[in-house]
């Protein structure tokens, strides 16, 4: 780490000379971000990396929100480039003198990622695109309450100014969260629903005449995910809690299973209803009935059958 002597005291006079009541301080031109990565590990420790372009002008990069640690700033073949830190009690923002390469900031980052509910939770935003990578575990997530299924993938993109939006994201997620099996049989098949949650889920119960199933959740604004076999109940769905309908995201399906994700605002009964039931055919089934029907008339009236 190398820190010119005069450039501190030439930050030292600009600082002096400020008024008091300035709540941003800025000593240069903003950064041009090639990239911002965060990645977070199993017990909640959080890395950042900002790629800057190179610069002939002095620029200035905000940090992320939360107490910066270890901070190192390099060029990208490795050595220590100038910079000036800004913040009082903590680190706000990293001023970079003019570079003939790109630089790299990192830090780790501390009262960003809280541990809450049995759930990690961050309220994150940035103006800049940000790419967040997520621990070994993680395969479900939630975004501003929405599901998203990661599968095969490390982590998510949020956009910002570069794709004329703002990286404002409330992120929770629970690491290797367990999917229990709830059997349902019906005459003599046995289907099975998966369900991911933490809240208590009990009294589960399904109703062939109703196309419907229901279950008691005891528990606030608890997210709730359901894996729910096609055979046994067709989506579309809509969703009650004790009788009123509430917000609800198929969010994934393959030719067996639709995802459906709920959060009742608090405990109660809760009823999904279908379009079609077991052993009632799918939607599908009988369109394919219709042009068949069609077919044979024609064929009947081809050979003048009576």
């Amino acid at each position: 780490m190398r820190r010119i002597f005069y450039s501190l005291i030439v930050l030292a006079i600009i600082i002096s000379s400020l008024p008091l009541v300035s709540a941003q301080l800025t000593l240069g031109e903003p950064a041009i971000q090639k990239l911002i990565k965060i990645t977070i590990d199993e017990q909640g420790e959080v890395h950042v990396l900002h790629e800057i372009k190179k610069s002939d002008k002095v620029v200035q990069v905000d940090t992320i929100d939360g107490t910066v640690s270890n901070l190192r700033v390099i060029d990208k073949e490795g050595n220590d480039v100038e910079y000036g830190t800004i913040g009082i009690e903590s680190i706000t923002g990293i001023t970079i003198f003019p570079s003939e390469e790109d630089v790299i900031i990192e830090y780790d980052l501390d009262d960003a990622l809280f541990y809450k509910d049995g759930m990690w939770v961050w309220d994150y935003f940035n103006e800049e695109t940000t790419t967040i990578i997520f621990p070994n575990g993680v395969d479900l997530l939630f975004v501003n309450n929405r599901p998203v299924l990661l599968q095969d993938a490390k982590g998510i993109t949020c956009y910002g100014r570069s794709q004329n939006a703002i990286c404002d994201a409330y992120i929770e997620y629970v690491i290797n969260e367990s999917t229990k099996l709830t059997k349902i049989q019906w005459e003599n098949r046995d289907f099975v629903v998966g369900i991911r949650t933490l809240a208590e889920i009990s009294s589960f119960n399904f109703d062939q005449p109703t196309k419907s199933m229901s279950f008691n959740v005891n528990g606030d604004k608890q997210l709730i995910t359901l894996i729910i076999p096609l055979e046994l109940l067709w989506n579309p769905y809509e969703v009650y809690l004790d009788d009123q309908k509430i917000l609800k995201h198929e969010f994934f399906s393959n030719s067996t299973h639709v995802w459906l994700n709920i959060r009742p605002e608090n405990s109660g009964t809760i009823q999904i209803i279908g379009t079609s039931v077991v052993p009632e055919f799918p939607l599908f089934v009988p369109f394919f009935i219709g042009i068949s029907a069609v077919i044979l008339l024609q064929l009947r009236n081809k050979l003048n059958l009576r």
